[in-house]
């Protein structure tokens, strides 16, 4: 429980600290506090619906996406659940996405959901994690495609993007090399020696659920080209949110830095990337001050009227009079 508290504690300094120094920092420009909060209230006004509303509607192209995702993954474990059920599922983890301190509370419910469904809790909670990995995989390829296209960038930030996607590479490759059974068997073999038998028992259904993907490869293959058509979409949101922003930022550039925004967001910890994002807005897209901070508030505004949406879909279908799961199936 300290852990805990201690936990939420460092999220909540370094959400705020980022805030409060990019205001402190507008203030210095506009000399003094007050008149930055009335740039950055102008700036915050003078968003345009016109690029707003296509961004918010991205949301649902998301939700959509992601249950694809899910769908497929879940499908190679050979469970046959129908779209509608993990969309409304999604739609409901984006509440404790929005309104829990981390980034990954919606993954908990969904992994939840998922073990109900199935039966395999394991197997669900790896299937959310390999879900996860392949939008990375996906964050890399984007990034190393935009990189390799738009080279005119400054020198620093050329360095900055060989290290990210070089590092990133390194660790994919790693990871799917370490996780293919002739090299992850052997270590099993030596952990099952070390481990007590019930902790061994999970990870050996975890390991399971990985070993899935190796022998039905296309499940995966097919989840990855989701995964790029999602990334691709969370990009074009932000590039929306940047349009709306009277803010001229170049696509290219945008699927160049957008991936090292997501990966910091998923990696930070702070309340929901809150500050983060003000801070890829103004450092990796050299937006304006009182735009980057305008920018966090706008994103935020979207995610908490879609978190809200799913908060009151999550309590309309914990009342509702509970139904066999129809369509769903185990092979």
């Amino acid at each position: 429980m300290k852990k805990k508290w201690i936990g939420l504690f460092v999220r909540i300094v370094i959400s705020a600290g980022l805030i409060i120094y990019f205001l402190n920092a507008l203030a210095r420009d506009e000399g003094g506090l007050t008149a930055a909060l009335e740039r950055f209230a102008w700036a915050f006004r003078s968003t345009s619906w016109q690029w707003l509303i296509p961004a918010i509607m991205l949301h649902l192209v998301g939700f959509s996406l992601t249950s694809l995702r899910w769908k497929i993954l879940l499908a190679a474990q050979g469970a046959q659940v129908p779209f509608p059920r993990l969309f409304l599922s999604y739609f409901m983890a984006s509440f404790f996405n929005t309104f829990l301190p981390s980034t990954i509370g919606g993954d908990v419910v969904r992994a939840y959901d998922s073990t109900r469904i199935t039966g395999k809790g394991p197997q669900s909670v790896m299937v959310v994690i390999i879900e996860r990995l392949t939008g990375f995989v996906a964050l890399v390829l984007i990034a190393g495609v935009a990189f390799l296209t738009y080279l005119s960038i400054e020198a620093e930030q050329k360095s900055s993007m060989w290290l990210f996607l070089s590092l990133a590479l390194v660790g994919i490759f790693g990871l799917i090399v370490a996780a293919h059974p002739r090299i992850a068997r052997p270590i099993l073999r030596l952990l099952d020696k070390l481990l007590p038998e019930k902790i061994m028992g999970v990870v050996e259904k975890s390991y399971a659920a990985v070993e899935t993907y190796y022998k039905h490869p296309f499940f995966l293959a097919a989840a990855q080209c989701v995964s790029i058509v999602f990334q691709m979409n969370m990009i074009l949101y932000y590039f929306l949110i940047a349009k709306a922003l009277n803010q001229n930022p170049s696509f290219i550039d945008f699927a160049m830095k957008i991936p090292i925004m997501i990966f910091l967001l998923m990696t930070v910890p702070a309340i929901n990337g809150l500050g983060v994002r003000t801070a890829s807005f103004r450092e990796l897209m050299k937006f304006p001050k009182e735009f980057a901070l305008a920018g966090e508030f706008v994103d935020l505004g979207m995610r908490i009227g879609w978190g809200l949406f799913g908060g009151l879909v999550f309590l309309f279908h914990r009342h509702a009079k509970p139904k066999p799961d129809v369509g769903v199936r185990l092979e």
